[in-house]
Parts: structure tokens; C-alpha cells; sequence
């Protein structure tokens, strides 16, 4: 069985030698938002996360299993647009797509010119 292939969103800051491919990412720590996105590299992301947990149970304790559920959801469906909004916050820019199947592939497959 072939292994499974994504498209991967090709950001760089003007150097062709810094690349970063940002695929859907599926990962066990999605249902635990801070860890996944300190895993992942997104410093403001979990620091945003973390902030809102707090003031949920600082304003309303019953709400922070809300809040805590919502992101949840949005790590599990939107965590790679989480992550590409991030890098464009720190002034990186999209340049390509490439579907392979890992994050590697996909920035050899662009250094390789097979991008779209």
C-alpha cells in the first residue's frame, strides 16, 4: 500500500536556501492544543492558546471545557492554516505547492523545480 501524498505550501523569506513545506498535519497531540502547536514550532499560536484558557476559567470555570473543545476543533481542522498564517505573521511568503509525502520530499521536489 502507497503511502499517503498531500499538498505541501512552500514558504520562504527571500533565500532560495530557507524553505519550509506546511502540509495537513494530523498529529495525537491535536487534543492537547498548546503541546501541538509548541510541537510544531508556533510560539504566538501557543501563547494565544494558553491565554484563552486562562481567561475562560479566570471569567466562567464552566466554560473553559468549551473553549478547551473549540480548540480542540480548530487544531484538528485547521491546524495547517494555523501554521502557514503563523510563518506569514514572522514575514515568510508562499512561493509554491507540491504534493508529496513528507515535508522533505516536498522541499526537494520544489528545489527540483516539480512545484506548481
Amino acid at each position: 500500500m502507497a503511502a499517503r501524498t498531500c499538498l505541501y505550501t512552500i514558504l520562504s523569506r527571500g533565500h532560495p536556501d530557507e524553505l519550509i513545506a506546511v502540509g495537513d498535519h494530523r498529529h495525537p497531540l491535536g487534543v492537547i492544543p498548546p503541546f501541538w502547536a509548541l510541537w510544531r514550532g508556533l510560539w504566538l499560536t501557543a501563547v494565544a492558546m494558553v491565554a484563552l484558557m486562562v481567561a475562560a476559567v479566570l471569567l466562567h470555570p464552566a466554560a473553559a471545557g468549551t473553549v478547551w473543545g473549540a480548540l480542540i476543533a480548530i487544531t484538528v481542522f485547521e491546524g495547517s492554516t494555523l501554521e502557514r498564517l503563523e510563518w506569514r505573521i514572522r514575514g515568510w511568503r508562499e512561493i509554491g505547492v507540491v504534493e508529496a509525502r513528507t515535508e522533505e520530499g516536498a522541499e526537494e521536489l520544489y528545489l527540483r523545480g516539480e512545484a506548481s
